[in-house]
Formats: C-alpha cells, structure tokens, sequence
C-alpha cells in the first residue's frame, strides 16, 4: 500500500521541481554573431576614425581599426579574432610578454564599442595620446553625414 495520497502527490511536485532546478541554464547568447555585426563603423575615408569587420576563414572575424588623435597620433589595429558569447575577442601580443592584448568589440543599435582590457592594447597600437578603451563609432551609412 503506498500511504497518504497526498504525500505521495507532493513527492513527485518535489522531485520535478528539483529536476527542472537541476537544469544548467542555457546562454541566450548566440554561438555565432549576426551577420548584422559585419560592415564598417565610422567613415571609411582616409584621416577618418573607422573599424572594418569582416568574416573570415575558420569562423575568424577580421578587424581592421584606425582611430585619429591630436598631433598626428593615431591607433591601428589589423587582427582576427573569434566570437565569443556576445562580442568579438582578439588576444594579441602586449607590451610584456606575460600580460596579453585583449581587445574586446560589442555590437549594439548599430555601434561598435571597443573594450581594452587593462589597456594593455594602446601600449602596443597607438601612439602617445591615443586609445581604443571605450571607442564608440556607428555603423556607416552612405546616407548620413
């Protein structure tokens, strides 16, 4: 005889509960990046700050930068990076050897915004007064001016 039907009610409620606690959350964050990322930001004339991205092999996203400041100082970067979770990732060499460049690109109402994480990434591409922490550009539209 299997005793109380109400217990045994609320046994199963409480082993489905803890089965659907149990569940890892699955990221809503897409495994690749929408093809809506790719295109230029910026202006894509010379002496115009502007970030190119672009697919490339191997599920690779290319990243050509050029960013302008005062007295002719300038940022470059041309590198490839991967996707990851939400934004594109490129590890590069740094100034020292043990602390990597990490570059980050998130992509949001039609702008880029570069990450520099602990601007270790100026040190190598840019010159005195430039920076890529927190650059922001739109995506460029023939139209807009």
């Amino acid at each position: 005889m299997l005793g109380n039907p109400r217990a045994v009610r609320l046994g199963i409620v409480g082993c489905v509960m803890t089965l659907f606690i149990s569940i890892p959350v699955v990221s809503q964050a897409p495994a690749h990046p929408v093809n809506s990322i790719f295109g230029v930001y910026g202006q894509p004339s010379p002496g115009h700050d502007s970030i190119r991205v672009t697919k490339e092999a191997d599920d690779r996203i290319g990243v050509d930068l050029k960013l302008y400041y005062a007295n002719g100082h300038s940022c470059r970067v041309n590198k490839e990076g991967k996707w990851s979770r939400d934004h594109v990732a490129i590890v590069t060499e740094g100034v020292d050897a043990n602390r990597p460049c990490r570059l980050n690109l998130f992509f949001e109402n039609d702008r880029v915004l570069v990450k520099d994480e602990a601007f270790q990434c100026a040190q190598v591409y840019c010159g005195t007064r430039g920076k890529l922490d927190n650059a922001s550009l739109p995506k460029f539209s023939p139209g807009r001016k």
